[in-house]
């Protein structure tokens, strides 16, 4: 994954496509979904950052160390944050909303922990490992349970969705987030990215139509 800035411009090209017809059938069809809608389009802005950081990679320029922060930021703080919230704007029921809302507070928490951890770092280093790029911000390494949270965040509304597609989402994301670690260890976040960015689509499959009532339906409401 991550191979090229083309892999990373192409990939934000078609995930900003796809996200856009997304947003519009959620708007449309299924208001509760319009907050995971959106994904596919953070997922674009990302890959459009990274591929700004590949073309500094290799034609340097004044300023590029910003793209590598605003990439960490978003790969840190957003989907702790959005995932949960985005499950209790989908939800029906009130005690899963709760859940999912307390969930998003604490990545709110998570993600204050690890902006503040930026912002002491000592700037953030780059280099390419198995065709990836792998980010190192320059800070004392979080501590485990800061990792496990983090997973926990972004997988857990989902694979406990009432939304069948979203399970599958979220399955597939747990599974590319292992996979990530286990091909490419230094480059994991860059190379999970990615795999969720394209994965993402599937929640176009958990974007309801509002089905329109039947003859008969509307004869026996009349």
């Amino acid at each position: 994954m991550c191979y090229s800035l083309e892999a990373s411009v192409t990939a934000c090209i078609g995930l900003a496509v796809a996200g856009g017809g997304m947003v519009a059938k959620a708007m449309i069809h299924d208001r509760r979904m319009l907050l995971f809608a959106l994904f596919p389009l953070i997922f674009a802005v990302h890959q459009a950052t990274e591929g700004v950081v590949w073309h500094s990679w290799e034609h340097p320029f004044e300023g590029d160390s910003a793209f590598r922060y605003l990439y960490t930021i978003i790969a840190f703080t957003v989907w702790p944050v959005l995932t949960p919230f985005a499950a209790a704007h989908a939800e029906i029921g009130p005690e899963r909303q709760r859940l999912w809302r307390m969930l998003g507070a604490t990545g709110v928490v998570l993600g204050v922990y690890l902006i503040a951890k930026l912002a002491l770092a000592d700037g953030i280093e780059i280099a390419v490992v198995k065709h990836s790029l792998a980010y190192t911000p320059m800070f004392e390494r979080p501590p485990v349970i800061v990792h496990f949270l983090y997973v926990v965040l972004t997988v857990a509304p989902l694979i406990f969705s009432e939304r069948r597609w979203l399970v599958v989402f979220g399955g597939v994301v747990f599974v590319t987030f292992v996979w990530a670690l286990m091909e490419n260890r230094p480059a994991w976040y860059s190379v999970w990215c990615m795999a969720a960015g394209v994965f993402s689509l599937i929640i176009a499959f958990a974007i309801e139509r509002v089905r329109a009532p039947h003859f008969g339906e509307l004869e026996a409401e009349g």
